[in-house]
């Protein structure tokens, strides 16, 4: 007796093996997967997709919450780089890069500073000067002259800064006072 050979009614001899549903699926999950993707991106950055440049917004001095909707709005990603003392208030955006004007493409990542603050002022050594010359230091260094105390009997020259308050070398707050104790004329007495 002859074995038969069967033939599948006009389907390729490997339709139907496990081989060809592999393939048949694997093709569908990665058409799948790109579809997905795809859509993805076009909902989570609809600018992104257009494929345009265009120019970073400028967001210097605005505050941190106002700044990421202007970039977000702008098709950019925002990273933040911490903070840093500067001339601006504290909590708005002290620095950005790239630069405002840059033309990047959609979805680019724009990093930004944010202020602290202005930074402290350090109280300066002014031990040994004249009282007008201990002054204009203390003024240029950010801080403001408060009292000028004077104690009589040192050995120190009439007129002279003997210590400040607080000590030279601490941070105070721009525009704080800093006491300056000055000797006066040799002698006992009030």
């Amino acid at each position: 007796m002859r074995a038969r050979r069967h033939t599948h009614s006009g389907l390729p001899p490997l339709a139907g093996t496990p081989l060809a549903r592999f393939a048949r699926d694997l093709g569908l999950v990665a058409l799948t997967f790109v579809v997905g993707y795809a859509a993805s991106v076009y909902w989570i950055t609809p600018r992104s997709a257009s494929g345009e440049s265009h120019a970073v917004p400028r967001v210097l001095g605005r505050a941190l919450d106002s700044a990421k909707a202007a970039l977000a709005a702008a098709g950019f990603r925002v990273r933040m780089d911490g903070g840093r003392p500067g001339p601006v208030p504290s909590g708005d955006v002290l620095w950005q890069d790239p630069p405002p004007g840059t033309t990047l493409p959609p979805n680019a990542t724009v990093q930004l500073v944010v202020s602290e603050g202005p930074a402290p002022a350090t109280v300066p050594d002014v031990i040994g000067f004249a009282l007008p010359a201990a002054e204009q230091v203390v003024e240029a260094a950010g801080l403001k002259v408060g009292r000028a105390d004077t104690v009589r009997g040192g050995a120190a020259e009439s007129g002279v800064v003997i210590a400040t308050r607080p000590a030279p070398g601490n941070g105070r707050p721009r525009g704080a006072t800093v006491d300056l104790v000055v000797s006066g004329p040799p002698g006992g007495g009030s």
